[in-house]
């Protein structure tokens, strides 16, 4: 992750208005305005975001912000450009901090920021940003924040936001393939489909047990063929032998492993 500081001297000369975040494996940019900021002095792109007070700006947002900072990727002279930027291919990221991402329009500019000097506030908001997540049941998920909150959402309420979500929660497949997005801003499903945190969070119900105690199941509970066959001392095949006869039942099987549950192996023994 690289983070540079965004700065507007006719706002404050003396600290950022906000942190650009870019997650490199992505390729996706995040924003997070400082809450000093409102509709009238926040970048024009992201007052209306402001005056909900919302000062996270989602990826594909931030991405607008960045894209009128840089030259586009279908300029005529863009070879020409690259080369002497000495760059061997198109790089969003690397041509906005060579322009320091100043644009015509505004008087923002962008500063480098170790991420070790990433300020307080920033780093308080992503407190309760998402580390895991997964599909549950009739179109809930559970969440798992980095402040060892859980929490279930039922994504059908978060349709008004995320219409796509619709098709989404009827189809197991695209379910299945829930990811956390860059960052634990938000989660993805099918690469294209983003629904931010904010929204898991305002349709969200913080559930009764610490987000952890998920963390601490899957390191003692879950275990692998290889483990179940040293805890029975039978070989795989044996082993395989006694799930055609559903004397033992994975709860994962398309990974070269199965994975099993390591209370149901113990006491078939």
């Amino acid at each position: 992750m690289r983070v540079f500081a965004i700065h507007d001297d006719e706002i404050d000369k003396n600290n950022p208005i906000g942190m650009l975040l870019y997650y490199e494996r992505s390729n996706h940019f995040i924003i997070e305005l400082c809450e000093c900021l409102d509709e009238w002095n926040a970048p024009l792109l992201f007052a209306s975001f402001v005056k909900k007070g919302i000062f996270t700006i989602p990826h594909q947002y931030a991405k607008l912000w960045v894209e009128e900072r840089v030259i586009p990727s279908g300029r005529q002279n863009i070879g020409m450009i690259l080369k002497n930027a000495k760059l061997t291919k198109y790089d969003e990221c690397k041509l906005l901090w060579l322009s320091r991402g100043k644009s015509s329009q505004d008087s923002c500019y962008l500063k480098d920021v170790k991420e070790e000097e990433i300020p307080g506030w920033l780093v308080a908001r992503q407190a309760d940003n998402i580390y895991e997540s997964f599909p549950y049941m009739d179109g809930r998920i559970i969440c798992l924040l980095k402040n060892d909150t859980s929490m279930e959402v039922d994504l059908t309420k978060c349709i008004d936001d995320v219409p796509k979500l619709y098709s989404v929660i009827k189809n197991e497949r695209l379910m299945s393939g829930l990811t956390v997005d860059s960052g634990g801003y938000g989660i993805t499903f099918n690469g294209n489909i983003f629904v931010e945190k904010r929204i898991l969070v305002e349709n969200g119900v913080v559930l009764p047990i610490y987000a952890k105690v998920f963390d601490s199941f899957a390191k003692h509970c879950v275990i692998n063929t290889t483990e179940a066959c040293d805890i029975l001392e039978c070989t795989r095949q044996n082993l395989g032998y006694f799930v055609k006869q559903e004397l033992l039942h994975p709860i994962k099987t398309d990974w070269k492993e199965n994975v099993f549950l390591k209370g149901e192996v113990t006491s078939s023994t």
